[in-house]
């Protein structure tokens, strides 16, 4: 346990945890932050949003045709709302403009009627003009519960268009889970997937080669405790790994909480509001646990896959050439398909835990390889 510690202390050096830490502030402000700040962004999907947190404290989590109905009663409402602000207003009076549906159809070719829509809209920003267009938009989607898939005919094959089917049958076309809230959290946890992926990459470079840029290798081959430090060295860089996977999740998740999301955790993602159809029926919290999982899985395998590029390295700069290539498919490829968008119908329904265990068990064997090579390596 003491040469475990050693080593992770020879990992966690003070350089090397203030470069994490740049690297880190860095991405989050140029990649994070405005997807934390600017959440919904702009409008009318902030009114989408809010419309969508009061359909779920109202109807819960599916709307049947009578809350339906209710729905379209509020929207016929803020309607009237909307036309009593505008009774209320000399210059919409002076133009002619006297109800809602006669603001709706106003030509904006003309530059005076045009003047007064975008002052509305876009400078005293009158907040039921926004709400009237979301829930329009919501209405006439639930009214057309075949726009489910955004998939054409054709499109799918036979499997995934009896799952699409499925779903329908299953009430998918009534549940109120909103695409805002999935296509934050799949945009966000890309990008902490790809920052993850570079700060352990960053902890393990010197894992082997930092012995062989000492000359320290020479002295522990010598000695059976000595050539059981490659292993020790793998158990270190393995516990680093983790440790640095864990406090950024735990970070991310600090920050996310504030996005103020948790009321959709227990809603499936299966939505006729979300633009995304899953093989499975999850919920949104189900649907983050699983991209967790394979953050640690492709964590694990990334150590793996670096011990051996570090083992095999004579100094750094053939280190980090040889993690440019593992770089551009891990933060390409890996995230994009075993990160983001996992369980999504348009892709094979068992690719990411097929490919999870493929990974896994390629770079398990080419450790192995190491392995057995070090066992018996010559020191001269």
């Amino acid at each position: 346990m003491r040469l475990i510690v050693e080593e992770l202390k020879k990992l966690f050096t003070v350089k090397t945890i203030i470069l994490i830490s740049v690297v880190s502030f860095i991405m989050y402000q140029q990649f994070i932050m405005f997807d934390f700040k600017h959440f919904p962004n702009g409008r009318p999907l902030l009114d989408t949003f809010l419309a969508t947190q009061k359909m779920l404290e109202d109807y819960g989590e599916t709307m049947d045709e009578d809350e339906f109905e209710d729905f379209k009663d509020i929207y016929e409402k803020r309607i009237d709302e909307a036309t009593a602000y505008i009774k209320s207003q000399d210059e919409l009076a002076a133009a002619g403009i006297d109800t809602y549906k006669e603001f709706r159809s106003m030509d904006l070719e003309d530059e005076k009627l045009s003047a007064l829509h975008h002052k509305v809209v876009f400078e005293d920003f009158v907040d039921v003009f926004w709400e009237i267009q979301a829930r329009e938009v919501m209405i006439d989607t639930y009214e057309h519960p075949e726009r489910f898939s955004q998939y054409g005919p054709g499109e799918l094959n036979e499997k995934q268009e009896a799952r699409i089917h499925e779903l329908v049958e299953n009430g998918a076309t009534t549940a109120v889970f909103t695409y805002l809230v999935f296509e934050n959290y799949n945009t966000l946890i890309k990008v902490v997937a790809i920052m993850i992926f570079l700060s352990v990459m960053l902890v393990l470079m010197p894992l082997y080669v930092g012995d062989k840029r000492n000359h320290a290798i020479f002295l522990q081959y010598t000695s059976k405790v000595g050539r059981s430090l490659f292993t020790k060295k793998l158990l270190a860089g393995l516990i680093a790994s983790l440790t640095v996977i864990t406090i950024h999740l735990s970070c991310f998740f600090f920050l996310y909480a504030g996005n103020d999301t948790s009321m959709f955790f227990p809603l499936t993602i299966n939505s006729i509001y979300n633009n995304f159809v899953s093989w499975y029926d999850i919920t949104f919290f189900q649907y983050i646990v699983l991209t967790v999982i394979c953050i640690y899985l492709l964590g694990i395998a990334l150590v793996l896959v670096a011990a051996c590029i570090s083992s095999i390295a004579p100094n750094y700069m053939t280190s980090v050439g040889l993690h440019v290539p593992l770089a551009f498919i891990l933060f390409g490829l890996g995230t994009s398909y075993l990160v983001q968008n996992i369980t999504i119908v348009y892709l094979p329904q068992h690719l990411v835990p097929i490919s999870l265990v493929i990974i896994l068990l390629i770079c398990a064997l080419l450790y192995g390889w190491r392995y057995r090579n070090e066992k018996v390596r010559d020191i001269a």
